[in-house]
């Protein structure tokens, strides 16, 4: 379902068909030449295409930004949380926080199991919360 957005975005900014098919792949998923293509092209790009998701989403009214959200949610469902490259891009506009709470939501709807790490919110707090009251203590003891 990202292909959708891909494309909207390679329509906007003229980008190849090499390109297209990259922003709908996962950045592990791609070779060595593939990532070279990436980075040499695309990832300059990154920023001015965040603006134009901003503003596509934003100036469009509720329901494109909607839309927007059911596509990265349906793409990211496909792969079981794993975002692609334009899943990521449209977080970052959107929000990722929101985004990874209604694809917990729906995941668990549907009955769709999700990859491990996908979940990272409440375990990374944790973990965060161990590591730093661990690092205070430390930090006291020595003292």
């Amino acid at each position: 379902m990202s292909r959708e957005v891909a494309d909207l975005v390679a329509g906007k900014f003229g980008l190849e068909d090499e390109a297209r098919r990259l922003l709908a792949r996962n950045i592990r998923s791609l070779d060595r030449t593939e990532r070279r293509y990436y980075f040499q092209r695309i990832k300059p790009m990154e920023k001015e295409i965040k603006k134009f998701l901003e503003g596509y989403c934003s100036g469009a009214g509720e329901t494109v930004k909607e839309q927007v959200e059911c596509y990265t949610l349906d793409s990211l469902l496909e792969r079981r949380g794993d975002p692609d490259l334009v899943d990521g891009m449209v977080m970052d506009v959107v929000g990722r926080i929101k985004v990874y709470q209604k694809l917990r939501e729906r995941s668990e709807r549907e009955g769709i199991r999700l990859s491990a790490l996908t979940n990272f919110g409440g375990l990374s707090m944790v973990l965060f919360a161990v590591v730093i009251i661990t690092a205070i203590v430390l930090y006291l003891r020595n003292m």
